[in-house]
């Protein structure tokens, strides 16, 4: 399948960075990552991965990584309605600023986003 990974996670970019597959959004809060996804699901582009929150115990990873169509898609409204319900969820949601969290756990949730991105592509390769 023809996807598009959109990050804000440097370990998920040089993973990935020797493909075109990968647009780094350095330095975005994970606001601005999905405020990118909905501009990308409004122009045409299908979410491939899910991007919402995966569970409370990772609700402070300031990393996210989502998988979307390279391709736009005539009819995209499902994955409008997603994106724009987890943007309503974040404005709810408090998290710890990325620069009051340790390095050590910065880089536990870096690792965590980048398995996740990794199941969602070998998920999405299967079909």
């Amino acid at each position: 399948m023809d996807y598009k990974i959109i990050t804000n996670n440097n370990k998920v970019f040089n993973f990935f960075k020797e493909t075109d597959n990968v647009i780094y959004l350095e330095n975005h809060n994970i606001n601005e990552v999905l405020s990118y996804i909905e501009k990308k699901c409004l122009e045409g582009h299908r979410l491939l991965s899910d991007p919402i929150l995966y569970n409370l115990e990772n609700q402070d990873n300031p990393f996210k990584s989502i998988l979307i169509t390279n391709k736009q898609i005539e009819d995209n409204s499902h994955s409008i309605k997603i994106i724009l319900g987890v943007l309503d969820i974040i404005k709810k949601v408090s998290f710890t600023p990325k620069d009051q969290q340790s390095d050590i756990s910065l880089e536990e949730f870096r690792f965590v986003d980048l398995n996740l991105i990794r199941d969602s592509i070998s998920k999405i390769n299967l079909l």
